[in-house]
């Protein structure tokens, strides 16, 4: 005979009625003369009451009814039959029946309430730790991974993950718990992903322990090969955002025994919310972000238009002037002319070269093609190259060089030896006319400082945060010197790629950029 769903549900709680009613009555029946049918009557009430409070109201009107047969059966007289002599009895009988089955019902319904509040409770703390946990974190990602950790935490589950469309299938956002939690969603996990988008209900497949059932529940959409019977599943809950879906929540199971497990779609849509905010997030911080290297791309096609506009044009306007000024016949020109004209053609090409190489630097540093080499390099070896790479540039000032022998770096050699160039340069060409420039390298702890100073006018405070940017000029007109206004973020540039990095300190007295990079030992030089 196959038995009602309510009572295969309920089997443990109904032989427990079963048997207690049993005992309670064996224990009575050699008793009743002395105990007396009233007290008997609510004997069986006590119980049924305790049996409703412990198993709910289904479990409790059976033990109602199971008690008000034992109290007819066994106590009421005639005895061991079901007919009742007295019309008393009769009435005392349904006044039992309805008795337990009221007192009952409300003591269920006063347990249910108090499980639902013990769970709201629960589900209240779960949603104060998700916002405590999320209200921290700048990135989305990190506060979607966050958001896993807490499904994780709450359902006592395996893992969960955040998933969204993407051309191939569904792809990981973020996802906490077991390793397995990161893996990309099956074809079937992506058809489970795909229903519960387009339906906006949450949709399982395999045993996951959510809901009333503790038994494997297996869905095979049309299409697809039914999963094998296991212990393990997913629940898939949709990420709804107005009128739109922006992925799913991903739940392994089978889930812990934790209060949420019997009545989990409140808290899942709870979390699948914030999931939907911290996906938004994330789509507006791309988006951001795109346009963000837009604009960055739009403003450097401007200066590098300027720029060739102007650093480019100007140098070759000399060098055709100079040129058409030479070939043409009809001026008798002097030598003197002439070597003006070569002097003004050479310089001018000198010009158009470093700002051609200026360029071609800068697309190197920023594509990454270029792959530092870095070792242990001599610092005073380093800056006495470079004093003499630039001694033409320097010309006729004079430029001090302080480094003690003992002073290596882990660098690049070829790119700290051109940042270095640079900067002097960019010292001759800003700082007074005839003043000093000053070459200094210290070792101090694990790192080695490197400066480069001069006795020029300084830098404006307004200037000094952007001084390494693509295509900066000063603005103080007695910086105002020709150049494209790369050579500084080149510096910069190099000097990142060889491990370490620069700063600029300016006064009214001259300006000081400061190279930090790693110490090397000497021993490694040597070898």
């Amino acid at each position: 005979m196959k038995l009602p769903p309510w009572f295969r549900r309920r089997r443990v709680g109904v032989a427990a009625t079963l048997v207690s009613v049993a005992a309670l009555t064996a224990v009575m029946a050699p008793l009743q003369d002395d105990i007396g049918l009233l007290n008997e009557g609510l004997l069986l009430l006590l119980l049924t009451l305790v049996i409703s409070g412990t198993w709910g109201r289904e479990v409790g009107i059976f033990a109602a009814v199971t008690s008000n047969l034992a109290l007819n059966f066994f106590f009421v007289e005639p005895l061991h039959t079901l007919t009742v002599q007295s019309p008393e009895n009769v009435l005392a009988l349904f006044v039992f029946l309805g008795v337990s089955i009221i007192g009952s019902s409300l003591l269920a319904a006063a347990r249910a309430s108090a499980e639902e509040a013990r769970r709201r409770e629960a589900e209240t703390q779960v949603l104060l730790s998700l916002s405590r946990a999320m209200i921290g974190q700048t990135e989305p990602a990190e506060a979607l991974a966050s958001l896993c950790r807490e499904v994780v935490a709450a359902f006592d589950a395996p893992g969960a993950s955040v998933l969204t469309a993407a051309a191939g299938g569904w792809g990981v956002l973020a996802h906490a718990g077991s390793a397995d939690a990161g893996r990309p969603a099956d074809a079937q996990e992506r058809t489970m992903a795909e229903q519960a988008a387009s339906s906006g209900q949450i949709t399982r497949i395999g045993h996951t322990g959510l809901g009333n059932s503790r038994r494997p529940r297996i869905v095979a959409p049309s299409g697809t090969q039914r999963i094998r019977e296991a212990d393990v599943g997913s629940a898939f809950v949709p990420l709804l955002f107005g009128d739109r879906t922006l992925g799913v929540l991903r739940l392994d199971g089978p889930i812990g025994a934790t209060p949420f497990a019997q009545h989990p779609d409140s808290l899942l849509a709870a979390f699948a919310g914030e999931a939907a905010l911290g996906v938004q997030r994330a789509e507006l911080a791309q988006a951001a972000s795109h346009a963000d290297a837009l604009r960055q791309a739009d403003e450097m096609k401007t200066a590098l238009m300027t720029s060739i506009s102007h650093d480019l044009k100007t140098p070759l306007a000399g060098i055709k002037t100079a040129v058409s000024s030479l070939i043409d016949t009809s001026v008798e020109w002097s030598d003197e002319d002439r070597e003006a004209f070569l002097a003004t053609i050479d310089s001018q090409a000198d010009r158009l070269n470093r700002v051609i190489s200026d360029i071609l630097d800068l697309n190197r540093i920023e594509s990454g093609v270029i792959a530092p080499a870095r070792r242990s390099v001599h610092v005073a070896s380093l800056l006495d190259d470079v004093r003499e790479r630039t001694a033409l540039v320097t010309k006729p000032r004079v430029v001090t060089l302080d480094a003690g022998a003992d002073i290596y770096a882990q660098a690049d050699e070829t790119l700290m030896a051109q940042a270095l160039v640079n900067l002097i340069e960019n010292a001759a060409k800003y700082s007074a006319a005839g003043a000093p420039i000053h070459l200094a390298a210290s070792a101090a702890g694990a790192s080695v400082e490197i400066v480069v100073s001069d006795e020029g006018p300084g830098i404006a405070a307004r200037d000094l945060p952007h001084v390494f940017e693509r295509f900066y000029r000063a603005q103080e007109g007695s910086r105002r010197v020709k150049g494209s206004g790369l050579g500084l973020a080149i510096v910069k540039g190099f000097v990142t790629l060889s491990g370490g990095s620069v700063r600029v300190e300016s006064a009214p007295s001259g300006t000081r950029f400061v190279i930090q990079l790693p110490v090397a030992e000497q021993a490694k030089a040597s070898a």
